[in-house]
């Protein structure tokens, strides 16, 4: 195709394309139509979602799973607004994810006038102003290259996040010029090294503490810990940087007694790709050493919730380079794994979370050590994780940013569709309440074939929501549920039903992974919350 014959729509689709996305996850609605055919013609896969919500989670947790960027195509409108909730998640958790929305026609609009065209609002970009890094509306056909270069160059940036293109759909049809050449790679700037060295030589028990900024930087953490002797304690996003097997991984979430006095011990915290957020703080209330240094690719995300000593300025890469800077020492918090052993023998023991325990270690025992997990906002969700045994990085996903429910049964498909010819299995776990925020989605899991395994933990309502209330109040949590089975079943899905965490539930699971095709597991369970969900924090206070 010569620039010539190029429509708005090739623009996007073209320089989508030499910005190296391979899926974009989209919903197809009278305005956007043009960008269907356009992306085909470029080479790139559309996975069709079922609502516009969708779009953005499976683009997210594409995003999460892979490490590139995640691309949701929505239309105008209505369709745009079904994104926000999405979109808020994608915000809260650094998800790198581009929003390509049309908006009405350039030759309908008034500014600040409602006319009363299809789809309208007065100014669709604000909807998504305080849940993105940016928003950009393409006023002609020629800028609609030069914005989805910006919108993916800011969504990529740190801190990384969602950004909205705003396109009217009268210039997708427009003349347009191409993208001649893609854009080159963002890094960032690194700070003075040395305050941070000097705070590292002082100090006797250091700890690290790792978030999602570390995701990719497994193998310099690693060697950090290592030099220093240091254990590490990793947030929600972290999980996967060091396998569960490593000798220096609390292997625990930091809401669980062992770990808080195990943080009490040390006298240095090295806090890494982390803002130190107040649901795994307990709302900062988490008694961090006195003695603190960052390292962060943003100062102000650094030092918003904790002051620290030092502030190096640089992505968690960098670890590699400070691990060669420090004398090593020898280990000094005693056998974690022995740690996280007796902390399970202990919730195993008790009889409210033996249940729980069993459906942790059951679905462990279950799944192969790449499945990618996402875990949504439910009490079995929680288990996974704070405490699941993660292998392998990028592996464990849970929306701890916005805290949307419904977040994982489509986020797994954009999981699912990013490793489909790899055959990797994906597994996301839901309660009944949030699978039915997305059970639609089921059309694209049979449709694209998706290898990935839907599990619905079902009490029968909103769980976490009855607990510590009067199980004779009407509060709203009870619900009437579906046979999730046999609605997989009415989408085309294989799928079966087990009552129990025990050894049908692991069997059943297990079998349904290892098919490599799309399946349900409805699992009739009611399991009793960790110490990480806030009703059960064990710092608490006014």
């Amino acid at each position: 195709m010569t620039n010539g014959s190029a429509t708005g729509a090739h623009s996007v689709a073209f320089t989508l394309k030499s910005l190296g996305v391979e899926v974009a996850f989209g919903l197809p609605g009278v305005h956007n139509l043009a960008l269907w055919p356009a992306l085909h013609d470029a080479g790139t896969r559309i996975v069709g979602s079922r609502h516009e919500q969708g779009t953005v989670y499976a683009a997210d947790g594409y995003a999460r799973a892979t490490g590139k960027l995640g691309v949701a195509l929505t239309t105008t409108g209505p369709g745009a607004a079904n994104t926000v909730g999405a979109v808020g998640e994608a915000w809260a958790s650094h998800s790198p994810v581009v929003v390509i929305a049309t908006d009405i026609p350039t030759t309908q609009r008034r500014p600040g006038v409602y006319r009363g065209v299809l789809h309208e609002s007065i100014a669709q970009a604000a909807m998504f102003v305080a849940v993105t890094k940016s928003t950009i509306e393409v006023a002609d056909a020629e800028g609609i290259a030069t914005a989805v270069i910006a919108a993916a160059t800011l969504a990529r940036s740190a801190p990384s996040g969602p950004v909205y293109v705003g396109i009217p759909t009268d210039l997708l049809d427009a003349p347009a010029p191409l993208v001649e050449d893609p854009p080159g790679e963002w890094t960032a700037g690194i700070s003075d090294m040395q305050p941070s060295l000097d705070a590292i030589a002082t100090s006797e028990r250091p700890l690290l503490w790792i978030g999602g900024g570390t995701r990719d930087a497994g193998d310099g953490i690693a060697a950090l810990a290592t030099r220093l002797g240091a254990p590490v304690v990793t947030t929600y996003q972290a999980r996967g940087v060091l396998s569960a097997d490593h000798p220096l991984l609390v292997g625990a979430p930091p809401h669980e007694p062992p770990v808080i006095d195990l943080i009490e011990r040390a006298d240095l915290a090295i806090v890494i790709g982390s803002d130190l957020d107040a649901m795994t703080t307990m709302a900062w209330r988490l008694p961090l050493p006195g003695r603190r240094v960052a390292i962060n690719v943003d100062p102000a995300d650094a030092t918003k919730n904790y002051s620290m000593d030092a502030v190096l300025t640089a992505d968690a890469r960098i670890t590699d380079l400070i691990a060669q800077a420090v004398a090593p020492r020898e280990p000094w918090a005693g056998d974690l794994a022995a740690l996280v052993a007796t902390l399970r023998d202990e919730l195993r023991a008790a009889p409210e979370t033996a249940e729980s325990i069993e459906f942790l270690e059951r679905t462990e025992a279950a799944l192969p050590a790449g499945a990618l997990v996402f875990a949504d906002m439910c009490i079995p969700g929680y288990w996974l994780a704070g405490h699941f045994r993660v292998r392998t990085p990028r592996s464990l996903h849970y929306p701890m940013g916005w805290g949307t429910l419904g977040y994982a049964f489509p986020a797994a498909i954009g999981a699912a569709a990013a490793f489909q010819a790899e055959h990797r299995p994906v597994v996301s776990v839901s309660g009944d309440g949030g699978m039915l925020f997305a059970i639609g989605e089921l059309a694209t899991a049979a449709q694209e074939r998706l290898p990935l395994t839907a599990v619905v933990v079902d009490d029968g309502g909103y769980g976490m929501l009855r607990y510590g209330h009067d199980p004779d109040a009407d509060l709203g949590t009870e619900l009437t549920t579906p046979d999730f089975a046999a609605v997989a079943r009415g989408f085309g899905i294989a799928a079966r039903s087990v009552v129990g965490v025990g050894e049908d539930y692991q069997a059943a699971l297990a079998e349904a992974v290892a098919s490599g095709v799309p399946n349900l597991l409805h699992v009739r369970a009611t399991l009793f919350p960790p110490r990480s969900t806030s009703p059960r924090w064990p710092l608490r206070g006014a």
